[in-house]
């Protein structure tokens, strides 16, 4: 199908400082891509760029085959899921997502529908009328998502989606992610889970230092290294190179 996402030698420098070293990855069309690394390794920036928060030092980047000068004006085909709660705790659960739906522009009909989709889709039906501040973490976490989703994006980044959740929450998370991309969304997910990773992502590039140091599908890393978990190359990977 082609990529939805092409990223060429992109770089972020901050105070004199390289954050993203010179990246060049790709991401297909209808895949989950895993974007990993330690804290400080530049994931994160990436993901800012990607997303339109912060504008690149150097480089290029595609997506759905808009540059990024394109992209800096409108990113309706982008969903940024942050790891931080982006709602209104003192808002309802559906006034938070018919709030953000007007933020995008969404007409009251097309509105209607969306939230109702996206109520069933989160399991939060029956919290419709609930103010924000009284979900559960895992409530907040769904909500959080619904939020960045309804202006239905083709192209979608989440952000540790399950840091701090328990297994069963988490796996109601996996589901989620797991039906937006049967819809043929691409989904780009940074997290610290190998679990997560192994059983989502089709493809992984695993960054340190700001640079992308592997990539290919978890099969293939483990392969590679000669190793029998994801979480055994992450900890190879990681080590500073004397």
């Amino acid at each position: 199908m082609g990529a939805a996402v092409e990223v060429t030698e992109l770089a972020k420098v901050i105070n004199e400082r390289i954050i993203v070293d010179r990246i060049t990855f790709s991401v297909e069309q209808g895949e989950i891509f895993g974007l990993l690394g330690a804290n400080g390794s530049g994931k994160t920036t990436t993901f800012n760029m990607l997303s339109g928060l912060l504008a690149p030092s150097s480089g290029t980047m595609t997506i759905l085959g808009k540059s990024e000068k394109e992209l800096r004006k409108s990113r309706p085909e982008i969903g940024f899921v942050t790891q931080e709660n982006s709602f209104y705790e003192t808002l309802t659960v559906r006034e938070n997502l018919e709030f953000f739906a007007s933020q995008f522009g969404i007409p009251g009909k097309e509105t209607g529908a969306m939230v109702k989709k996206l109520l069933g889709q989160m399991k939060l039906a029956d919290k419709t009328d609930v103010l924000a501040a009284k979900l559960s973490g895992g409530m907040k976490r769904r909500l959080n998502m619904a939020c960045s989703l309804v202006h239905d994006p083709k192209v979608i980044f989440l952000d540790e989606p399950t840091v701090g959740l328990d297994p069963i929450v988490r796996r109601d998370i996996w589901a989620v992610i797991e039906e937006l991309n049967s819809e043929g969304k691409t989904i780009i997910i940074t997290s610290h889970y190998m679990e997560e990773i192994e059983h989502l992502c089709d493809r992984v590039a695993i960054m340190f230092a700001g640079r992308i140091v592997a990539s290919g599908t978890p099969k293939e890393l483990k392969e590679r290294y000669k190793l029998k978990q994801m979480e055994d190359v992450f900890a190879h990977l990681m080590k500073p190179v004397v």
